[in-house]
């Protein structure tokens, strides 16, 4: 192999029924594509680095046959379902003596959503259908828990995405059956669909920049109790970026109104906002946060 292959992307997109497409489980994990050429494996990432030494336990891809390229994602189990702080934690480990250890006592799982190449033949050009037919076969062969075929559906997107968010996974992924495999590109023919969810949240800093506003600091009630749960970064439009410093500066406080170790301008609380998130972390805090907006008018006590 000459050259690492660029992984085939997705769009952003909503749940839907259709015959045409396959539905499968969005794998919480960090994708990797690897391959079995000339005798050695190999195990790379999106941005093409090099990840064959940080999991010395996926060797059994030199069980494949040679010439084969796949695709998938790392996975870490917890409970039945990914763990993608413990995927994490392991895939920055650099030192070969605790990439071994962790690789002995917490191995991953690959889970493997596509074939590229088999025995030196592309298969880029062929639909996704033929490839995952490929695939399967390529995985019931090597008998290899380690090594798992990612299952799906075909018509049923809708329901498949709620019983995936209800089992608390990332998402779903729905390909087009007819679909080529499009090195580095980003396709419509794939769509990943994550759940959004919403929650008012209490402004408590925020930090300066240029536009009037880099990041706000924000709160919620969970439990009972109210935190700090996220620093939002994206979803400021022009009209929030040119209103948000003169309502803040307003407010502005010695102390955080909660714990909070990010730096910033505190402010005192009274100002709120809609803060859209994919997930609650076992910390407590928003997945994917980001500003929705202010509620209009703003409540004018804290929450709780």
């Amino acid at each position: 192999m000459s050259k690492f292959i660029s992984p085939m992307l997705a769009v952003p997109g909503k749940p839907f029924d259709s015959p045409e497409f396959l539905f499968e489980v969005k794998w919480n994990g960090v994708r990797a594509l690897a391959a079995h050429v000339s005798g050695a494996w190999r195990l790379w990432g999106r941005d093409l680095v090099d990840y064959t030494p940080r999991y010395p336990e996926l060797a059994i891809v030199q069980r494949l046959p040679p010439g084969t390229i796949v695709d998938g994602e790392l996975v870490v189990g917890q409970g039945g379902m990914p763990d993608f702080a413990g995927l994490l934690a392991r895939h920055q480990l650099r030192a070969a003596a605790k990439i071994h250890h962790a690789g002995r006592n917490h191995p991953v799982t690959y889970v493997v959503f596509d074939v590229l190449e088999t025995q030196g033949r592309s298969l880029l050009g062929q639909p996704l259908l033929v490839r995952r037919e490929i695939l399967r076969y390529l995985v019931d062969q090597l008998r290899e828990p380690r090594l798992v075929f990612s299952e799906g559906v075909i018509d049923s997107g809708r329901a498949f995405f709620d019983q995936a968010v209800r089992q608390g996974q990332e998402g779903v992924m729905a390909k087009h059956l007819a679909s080529r495999y499009a090195p580095g590109r980003r396709s419509a023919a794939w769509q990943k669909i994550k759940p959004a969810f919403c929650l008012p949240c209490v402004i408590v800093g925020f930090v300066p920049g240029r536009e009037g506003i880099r990041h706000l600091h924000v709160a919620a009630c969970r439990d009972g109790d109210v935190g700090y749960v996220a620093t939002l970064q994206a979803g400021f439009t022009s009209q929030a970026r040119a209103q948000l410093p003169t309502l803040l500066q307003a407010r502005v406080c010695s102390r955080p109104f909660v714990a909070c170790s990010a730096r910033g301008v505190w402010v005192e609380p009274g100002l709120y906002c809609q803060v859209r998130f994919l997930a609650w972390t076992r910390g407590g805090r928003l997945l994917g946060a980001s500003f929705r907006g202010l509620l209009d008018p703003p409540i004018n006590h804290p929450p709780g």
